[in-house]
This record gives C-alpha cells, sequence and structure tokens, in this order.
C-alpha cells in the first residue's frame, strides 16, 4: 500500500536543475519534507539550506538509487542530461539507465507516485500547428530525443511489469531563472551579437515558464486519475522566437537581432557541422546542431487540453510576469 500522508517524503532528482531546483524550493517552501538524490552534495549546499536532506548518490547506480527511494511517498524524476548536443552513449547512460533504475526502485518501493519529467521533444518536431498526445514519437536519429523516447518506454515497462504507479509530464521550452539554454546562452550570444534568427523568428516557441512547470507536477502527483497518462505541459500562447529575443534584449538592454537564416538552410548547414564535428572527434558543441534548428525553425504548438482536463492545469504566471522575474535574475547574475 502506498506510504500515509503523515510519513510523506519527496524524492527529487535532479535537484540542481532548473525545474529539479525550482520544485526543491516549492516543497520546502510549503514544509513538506524533500530528499534530494546528488552526486557530490558539497555542490548542492544551497539544497539544504532550503531544507532539503541531501542523499549522496548516483543515478547510474541502481543501489544508491534505490536506498534513496526507500520510505519516499513520492519520486519526482527530473535528472538526466538535456543537452543539444552530446554522444548518444552519455545520453542512453543519463537519460534511459538512469530512468531505468529510478522506475524500478520506484516500483519496488511501492511509491504512491512517481512523476517523471520527459520532454515535448519525443515527437521529433513534426510540421503542424496541433501537437497532440497521440502525435506519433520520432526520434529523427537525434540522441537526446532518442534517449528520452527511450526513457519514456523505461517508465512504461515499470508500470506494466512492475506495477509502478507514474505520471508522464512532456514540457515544451522551459525557460525562467537558472535556465542555462533558452535563457542564459540567448543571453551572451546578444550581448556578443552572435544570436541568430531562424525564419525571421516567426515560429511559436512553445514556451513554459518553470514555475508553471512545477504546478503541473504538483497536480500530477496529486491526481490519481493521471496515473499512467502522458501529458503536454506548455503556456499555450502565441509568443513567437522573436518576440521572446526582442524581450530578452530590450530587458537586457542589448540590440535585437538583425540577422536571419531560412530552416532549409540552416538544417542542412547543422547536419554538415555535426558531420564535421564527429569527424574530427571534436568535444566542442557546433555552431549550429540540428536540434536547435528543430526548436528554431519549426511551429512549437502544442494542445494542453488533457493536462486541462485531467490535471486541472491552467498557466498562472503570464509571461510578463514571468519574463520580469527572469531578465532580474539576468541581470543580477549574468
Amino acid at each position: 500500500m502506498p506510504n500515509s500522508p503523515s510519513s510523506e517524503v519527496s524524492l527529487i532528482t535532479g535537484g540542481t536543475g532548473l525545474i529539479g531546483g525550482h520544485l526543491v524550493r516549492r516543497l520546502c517552501t510549503k514544509g513538506q519534507k524533500v530528499r534530494a538524490l546528488v552526486r557530490t552534495p558539497n555542490k548542492a549546499t544551497w539544497l539544504a539550506d532550503l531544507g532539503a536532506e541531501l542523499f549522496q548518490g548516483d543515478l547510474f547506480d541502481a543501489t544508491s538509487v534505490s536506498q534513496a527511494v526507500e520510505g519516499a511517498s513520492h519520486v519526482f524524476h527530473c535528472g538526466g542530461l538535456v543537452s543539444d548536443w552530446g554522444s548518444r552513449q552519455e545520453f542512453h547512460k543519463s537519460n534511459v539507465i538512469g530512468t531505468r533504475n529510478v522506475a524500478r526502485a520506484a516500483a519496488a518501493a511501492d511509491v504512491h507516485c512517481m512523476v517523471h519529467l520527459s520532454s515535448a521533444s519525443v515527437y521529433g518536431y513534426p510540421v503542424t500547428n496541433n501537437i497532440t498526445e497521440k502525435t506519433p514519437l520520432s526520434s529523427r536519429n537525434i540522441p537526446y530525443i532518442d534517449s528520452k523516447i527511450q526513457a519514456e518506454q523505461e517508465i512504461r515497462h515499470a508500470i506494466q511489469d512492475d506495477g509502478l504507479r507514474a505520471t508522464l509530464l512532456r514540457p515544451v521550452m522551459v525557460f525562467g531563472p537558472e535556465c542555462q539554454n533558452y535563457v542564459g546562452e540567448i543571453a551572451n550570444h546578444l550581448r556578443s551579437g552572435s544570436m541568430l534568427l531562424l525564419d525571421s523568428g516567426r515560429h511559436i516557441a512553445g514556451l513554459v515558464y518553470v514555475e508553471n512547470v512545477v504546478d503541473a507536477i504538483l497536480q500530477a502527483a496529486a491526481t490519481p486519475a493521471a496515473l499512467g497518462q502522458s501529458m503536454n505541459i506548455c503556456d499555450d500562447l502565441p509568443v513567437t522566437w522573436k518576440d521572446y529575443i526582442d524581450a530578452l534584449a530590450d530587458g537586457i538592454g542589448a540590440r535585437r537581432v538583425r540577422f536571419s537564416l531560412p530552416t532549409r538552410v540552416a538544417y542542412p548547414l547543422a547536419m554538415t557541422m555535426e558531420a564535421a564535428a564527429k569527424a574530427l572527434r571534436s568535444q566542442k558543441r557546433p555552431l549550429l546542431t540540428r536540434l536547435a534548428v528543430l526548436e528554431l525553425g519549426q511551429p512549437q504548438v502544442y494542445d494542453i487540453s488533457l493536462a486541462r482536463r485531467v490535471l486541472g492545469f491552467s498557466p498562472r504566471v503570464s509571461f510578463e510576469d514571468a519574463m520580469s522575474t527572469t531578465l532580474d535574475w539576468i541581470n543580477r547574475h549574468l
């Protein structure tokens, strides 16, 4: 039987990351017991300062994962490798094997609920203005996407074979304070004048503010009807990449982006750059990657009606308020 409410303990993987860090802060602020699985505790003291118990371990070590899960009522799996560049082996180890270990441990411990943070990238960025949970998954032979699809399969296997109680969330482009991919890196490019738009930035960006993602996570954990389901999570706004990047530029006092490439040119160029990097065995990220081109060069329009209906999810923080908080963080820390 699931743990009783009086003994609720939430285990969070990826607590030093963007979503995991905000989730730890939210739960600790509410006075809940939080345990964070971290590889290096002395590099995660800020989590302890928030009130979290630090448990040293590694997603790749099934024993340490099982020990961390023991006694937990909820498991929030936010850990893994998120990047548009890296080896297939790295992504498989972090996102597939790590997820397998967490799912098996959660099932064996009979946790009340596991919430798995997947990614909307599992759809492969199809050219459509209505991506629903029924849209076929496609990796496009991109290692990161392939690993996220396989990670979802690990959750499905644990649900079917081991009786795991789990819900899968697929956030789109997550931004906010502490975000590097869609905030820090873009801000650095804006300041250096090296930022490019694709197709003049006209595509819907599919953004979701990190605190809205945390809302969805907590709603999923509290909704038995969500068990076994996969749900898209985004702010459901017609904000384009140009809208977003212009707002960042204006907020940090940088010049707005003046240069653009057509996606039809950028994608084969990214393929060439990736091939060259692999041939040279370079560890450095190419200037363009296929995943980055797909993110900025395709419409990111995701249907969140399932999350609205099942979870009662509705983006709570407006784009304007989210940008204000994000810009404040950039100007203070970057």
